[in-house]
């Protein structure tokens, strides 16, 4: 007789490796002054040109003597994005489940959970999940996934997954040390006009991964794009001395929305490129495996073929360590890795001015663990 357990999921997210009126000057235009980059001292996917920017110990982003952020462990390497443990992120499950084989496909164009996977989560509604960094190296997740007990068998899984909706929220604010710069002391920010300050926050504005122009369709709520360029319009941060608490104004400090549309090259307006909406396995940040992510349409079955029809975020880990369920397993645990997962980007309008365009949000790594 095929035997059940009942385990409890428990949401745990992993330990987080973790005034005057005028403008800190740039020495040159932002692509000029960067070292990260094509054909730069560092090659962009070089361990200096990503990961956090060196920060005092208040946490603000310091600002070199040519006004530009660097590097946390390479003070040459200029660079014109951050990524950093955002304030708050936020996420919409689906679907959740533990596979006895793979049911990542580099063709086909349905995914087969039915025959190899039991889920933990299932609900096409979704259930929205609020990631908060405590500021102490953890995080906590609100509300749980599952608020009781769920069944799996007694097996041996060697692939996790979970389908998200690929629209990734993003809420952070950042201070900036400008003392270094030998000259004044405020960032360029965005909102009904240009706002200026020592601290920047994200604010009610969608952006693509690409930062791609014009609106989106009803799958996506219609909404008017931002670019992220160094434009009031097309930023989606404000600036100023704190953040704004008054919901009427235009900075009002909210979360900022990141579509992600395709895991290849797109340009121009929204939906006029292809998509590529299969991401193949790499290592994650976290260890514990490999993971891939295929992009869907609504009923989380069917792979995307345009940007419109992509809504959902089918995200896949392939287990070094298969979860061997038995009768003494109590605990099943997924952690969410928040490290870097905001990326603090910034630009220049060709005026010697450093202008905080945007908080794009990129996909957290997810851990799954059994005790």
């Amino acid at each position: 007789m095929k035997k059940f357990h009942l385990l409890f999921l428990k949401i745990v997210t992993v330990l987080l490796l973790l005034m005057t009126n005028s403008f800190a000057e740039l020495a040159n235009d932002t692509e000029i002054l960067k070292t990260c980059g094509d054909g730069k001292t560092y090659d962009e996917d070089s361990d200096a040109c990503s990961g956090p920017c060196a920060v005092n110990s208040s946490g603000a982003i310091i600002l070199a003597s040519n006004g530009m952020p660097y590097d946390a462990d390479n003070s040459d390497a200029f660079r014109d994005s951050c990524n950093m443990i955002p304030d708050f992120y936020r996420v919409t499950i689906f679907k959740g489940g533990v596979c006895t084989s793979d049911p990542y496909s580099s063709s086909s164009l349905t995914i087969d959970y039915d025959s190899i996977c039991d889920l933990y989560y299932n609900d096409n509604s979704g259930k929205q999940i609020t990631l908060t960094n405590q500021g102490d190296g953890t995080a906590t997740a609100s509300p749980s996934l599952v608020e009781d007990g769920f069944n799996l068998g007694i097996k041996t899984y060697t692939h996790a997954f979970m389908v998200l909706s690929n629209h990734l929220k993003i809420k952070h604010d950042q201070d900036y040390d400008f003392s270094g710069t030998g000259t004044a002391s405020e960032m360029r920010g965005g909102g009904s006009s240009i706002s200026t300050g020592t601290t920047c926050w994200t604010i009610n504005r969608t952006s693509t991964f690409s930062n791609l122009d014009g609106s989106t369709g009803s799958n996506h709520n219609s909404v008017e794009l931002r670019t992220g360029t160094p434009d009031a319009s097309e930023s989606s941060t404000c600036c100023g001395s704190a953040v704004v608490t008054d919901e009427t104004d235009a900075c009002y400090f909210d979360y900022a929305t990141e579509i992600i549309e395709t895991f290849g090259e797109a340009s121009g307006n929204w939906n006029e490129s292809s998509v590529t909406a299969r991401w193949p396995y790499a290592a994650s940040s976290l260890g514990g495996g490999n993971k891939a992510a295929i992009l869907l349409q609504s009923d989380n079955e069917t792979v995307a073929t345009s940007m419109e029809d992509g809504v959902r975020l089918l995200y896949m880990v392939e287990l070094t360590n298969p979860l061997v369920i038995t009768e003494n397993t109590s605990r099943f645990d997924i952690k969410f890795g928040l490290s870097d997962s905001v990326s603090i980007d910034f630009g220049s309008t060709g005026d010697p001015f450093l202008f905080n365009v945007k908080h794009g949000a990129d996909p957290v790594d997810i851990l799954f663990e059994a005790n």
